[in-house]
């Protein structure tokens, strides 16, 4: 394989020939040092330096190790990108998915392979859409940002165990504290009709429920009860 920079422009061989010098400097290596360390003779590291010669990627990347540095990838805003994950997820035949292309997990089945499934093949590891159909999905739809990679083994096998597994619970929120401005005449669970708060109005089951429970006897009285100062129950005579 042919790994030679191809430093085309006068600059870009400047660049790569002054990181030549940065590199010996911060190694405290000379020029027969750093020869000798990458089994070259001292003119080509010359070569090198001087931008007459671009040294091959792999000799570049020794040079730097030398020193302490690496080659790395970045984007407009200076930050380092790194390559896709070493795992991400296959087809069956091993091959890679398409690069930009969007894939989703085996469990996302698309409609026309649930309506019409093919029992020739084995299980899908992943699915995808083509750039026009999923252009065409995009179309009045709300945007949303694109994954950064496709997903990775481990990432699959993880969401395969939480889709066997136990869900997880989720509590209902709790309900809202509510000021009460009760009267004293009020039941402990019912509010009478002065009453400005209301908390617990004379209606539902509850209320029902009292009103099943109230003796019927002749001596209970036929009248509805009334509260005292106190709380107790004043029944008519």
């Amino acid at each position: 394989m042919d790994t030679r920079m191809d430093c085309g422009s006068k600059g870009m061989r400047d660049e790569v020939a002054r990181y030549v010098v940065r590199a010996r400097r911060r190694a405290d290596l000379s020029q027969r040092d750093l020869a000798a360390r990458l089994g070259v003779s001292p003119s080509t590291i010359g070569r090198y330096e001087t931008g007459v010669a671009a040294p091959p990627l792999h000799v570049f990347r020794e040079i730097l190790d030398l020193a302490g540095l690496r080659l790395a990838i970045v984007d407009d805003e200076g930050i380092a990108v790194s390559p896709v994950p070493v795992d991400t997820v296959r087809d069956n035949q091993g091959r890679r998915f398409p690069a930009h292309l969007d894939v989703a997990p085996a469990d996302e089945v698309p409609y026309e392979r649930w309506a019409f499934p093919r029992y020739d093949r084995p299980d899908a590891q992943g699915w995808f859409q083509h750039r026009t159909a999923r252009d065409a999905a995009a179309e009045g739809a709300t945007p949303r940002e694109r994954p950064a990679d496709h997903p990775t083994e481990a990432e699959l096998a993880r969401r395969r165990r939480l889709m066997r597994g136990r869900q997880p619970r989720v509590d209902a929120p709790p309900p809202p504290e509510l000021e009460c401005d009760c009267v004293d005449p009020c039941f402990e669970e019912l509010c009478v009709a002065e009453c400005p708060c209301q908390c617990e109005p004379r209606s539902g089951d509850l209320w029902r429920r009292l009103l099943a429970a109230r003796p019927s006897a002749p001596d209970a009285g036929a009248d509805l009860v009334q509260l005292g100062e106190e709380g107790q129950v004043e029944r008519s005579s």
